[in-house]
């Protein structure tokens, strides 16, 4: 069967519109101005359209209709992964950094579909009796279970555009609503492409031109959305997101409509035709769609629900839970402003929001965060009829109640006020509402004043702990240079002492010796402070390597004195990061002979029962319980006169890092035990 001339032109305009896409993605993706997301969703677009030119193709050329529908079966089977890749890419910032296991188990099993596919064009997927006066591909067995799983992997892919939306805040979902709301039409017309086929167990070509309509008007989306709000933004998005799926109620509903739709044309006859019935469910359902996704229309269905239900038109518990989640989630003090505007911006229903604070340096209220605002040169002065008239009334300004002329005004609906001691310390310019016609009276003005008392007691606790953070690594900087200094002092004394008394004594044999070993416990001393300086690793940076424990031991204490060092025990085989354990021994073994008297030997033990472990042993002054209690592993907290203080809490966050522990036995006046137990040996 010949397609119709409307049909020709649809899939000819949904090919050119899907490529043209598909090549800026790759183009943005090319010149690192995209992300991945943007080159998986142009592969998907170009699968898209490779399909509606090979359908396009097999009604035009019906006497090659099986070299073409294994051609097209083929990008068929590319094209379930693909879009499951991009709807887990897109707009998604994990707090792994990186696919959770359920994303890459997904798309995992859905590359499956591409051999699946491969075999069953080679062992022939179709029966085609008549296809040129019928237009109709039966299924064989094995083909009928291939669209079981395509079904599957469409459905998936809305699943992860559900979770999207779910996860951004209004402003966010706003900028990426119509490229997902492309995607969802392109996915829904095959998903009610292929249920027909496996409802009949054949595929009628005659419905193609309803997918080649979803892709032009989902491409169109797509181009719309790219122009005028701009590239993908990042959601921060938990695997641990709970949500509740509307997708399997929605399609319940879909196909209870369909099924009435079905039953009025077998009572009324068949006059619609099952191509415009299918084409109007299609139309219907995502018209449907688009309308519950605007934020206008759920904003009057809200209002009219709490104003005629519930008599008031904010439900003020659940409004002050949602506030405060989003000003608890901020970390930093710009996520902190953002979190407060987009908090406004979704309890009021408006369309963009900027924070104003005073700049002492400059005497002004300039922006410091903006949500879905436009950026303008400058900002308020002290004097302008804005702050004037907010200091004076101390409460929420309409911006058209104040005549001033500055540009941030332009399309500004409310001006909120925060105050700290009394002192104007900002204020929340709110953009226009979503609803025009939404009525703002003093119950709206008395809910933003609370939350802008809110927004300015959040802003304090902010700066004060970055204020506390600077202090604390002040405080820390000066105490770790303090003894650095002291410890580089007595070092500097050393050699210039010998450098000094070399150029009276250097021809001296004796002298020689002396000044080589005074030399080696210099340079052993100075590696281990830069020892204790360097950063601290993790258990993804640690190079792990087998190595003999007992080995590994004598090998990092070589730069103290072997003879006041017993070691005992087997070569015990483990996997640890030989250099990072290595400064574990050479710290406790310090730490060790400084707390012995001089000549007394301490002992190294190196055993495997029941795991692997060294125990590091001396008769020293030992340590007092409370300091074991309470500051043992602490940093900057140590026991000696010009202690650091910082290699006890470096050597446990190795240990910890390697998946091991330290363990302390220890009393005063009769010496110290540290045992690390390693506890790791895999890979051996």
């Amino acid at each position: 069967m010949t397609p119709s001339f409307v049909s020709f032109l649809t899939t000819l305009c949904a090919v050119i519109l899907a490529l043209g896409f598909a090549a800026r993605m790759l183009l943005g993706v090319m010149r690192a101005d995209r992300s991945r997301a943007s080159g998986a969703l142009a592969l998907a677009l170009l699968l898209s359209a490779g399909l509606e030119a090979l359908d396009l193709l097999t009604l035009l050329y019906p006497e090659t209709v099986q070299a073409w529908r294994m051609a097209g079966l083929l990008v068929e089977g590319a094209l379930g992964p693909a879009w499951i890749w991009f709807t887990a890419l897109f707009a998604r910032d994990y707090e792994e950094g990186r696919l959770p296991g359920t994303q890459r188990a997904l798309i995992f099993l859905s590359c499956l579909m591409l051999p699946w596919a491969g075999y069953l064009a080679a062992q022939g997927a179709y029966f085609a009796p008549d296809f040129a006066a019928e237009g109709l591909l039966f299924l064989l067995p094995g083909s009928f279970y291939f669209y079981i799983g395509f079904a599957v992997c469409c459905v998936a892919a809305l699943l992860n555009i559900e979770a999207t939306l779910a996860a951004a805040v209004h402003h966010r979902r706003w900028k990426i609503k119509f490229i997902l709301l492309g995607a969802v039409s392109i996915l829904a017309a095959l998903i009610l492409y292929y249920s027909q086929s496996l409802l009949h167990r054949s595929i009628d070509m005659s419905l193609a031109g309803l997918r080649s309509l979803a892709l032009l008007l989902g491409s169109a989306m797509m181009w719309f959305s790219d122009l005028r709000r701009g590239p993908e933004v990042r959601i921060s998005f938990s695997r641990r997101l709970a949500f509740k799926s509307v997708v399997l109620v929605a399609a319940g509903l879909y196909l209870v409509g369909l099924g009435l739709l079905g039953e009025g044309a077998r009572l009324f006859g068949d006059d619609l035709g099952r191509a415009v019935l299918l084409v109007v469910s299609f139309l219907a359902g995502l018209g449907l769609l688009v309308v519950f996704l605007s934020d206008t229309v759920r904003r009057k269905i809200r209002l009219f629900l709490q104003m005629h239900f519930y008599g008031e038109k904010y439900d003020y518990r659940i409004q002050w839970v949602q506030f405060t989640q989003h000003l608890a989630s901020a970390r930093t003090q710009s996520e902190l402003q953002q979190a407060a505007l987009s908090a406004c911006c979704e309890t009021f229903g408006i369309v963009g929001a900027g924070l104003f604070l005073f700049d002492h340096g400059r005497k002004l209220y300039l922006p410091v965060s903006l949500v879905e605002t436009d950026q303008h040169e400058g900002g308020f002065k002290e004097d302008s009829p804005l702050v004037t008239a907010l200091e004076s009334r101390r409460s929420v300004l309409r911006a058209t109640d104040v005549d001033d002329p500055s540009p941030w005004l332009a399309r500004a609906g409310f001006a909120i006020p925060i105050f700290r001691e009394d002192v104007l310390d900002g204020f929340v310019l709110l953009g226009p509402p979503i609803n025009p016609k939404e009525e703002y009276d003093e119950e709206d003005f008395e809910l933003m004043d609370t939350m802008a008392r809110h927004i300015s007691s959040a802003l304090l606790n902010m700066r004060l702990l970055d204020q506390l953070a600077r202090s604390r690594e002040m405080e820390i900087m000066g105490k770790v240079s303090a003894f650095v200094l002291h410890d580089l002092k007595n070092h500097v004394y050393t050699l210039s002492l010998m450098a000094d008394n070399a150029q009276k004594h250097i021809a001296n044999p004796e002298f020689q010796k002396d000044m080589v070993d005074s030399l080696g416990s210099t340079v052993g001393k100075m590696k281990i402070l830069i020892s204790q300086l360097k950063g601290l690793p993790d258990r993804h940076t640690l190079k792990r390597e087998p190595v003999g424990l007992l080995s590994l031991a004598k090998d990092a204490t070589r730069p103290l004195p072997q003879e006041r060092l017993d070691f005992q025990g087997p070569d015990a085989r483990v996997m640890v990061d030989s250099a990072e354990m290595g400064k574990v021994i050479l710290n406790l073994c310090l730490n060790a002979l400084e707390a012995s008297t001089l000549g007394q030997t301490i002992s190294v033990t190196v055993g495997e029962d029941p795991e692997p472990f060294v125990r590091v042993t001396d008769h020293g002054v030992g340590i007092a319980e409370e300091f074991m209690a309470g500051g043992l592993f602490e940093p900057f907290k140590s026991t000696k006169a010009k202690g650091m203080g910082i290699g006890l809490y470096q050597c446990k966050q190795i240990v910890e890092a390697h998946g091991g522990r330290i363990e302390v036995r220890s009393a005063l006046g009769e010496g110290a035990e540290f045992v690390v137990c390693i506890g790791d040996r895999r890979d051996l």
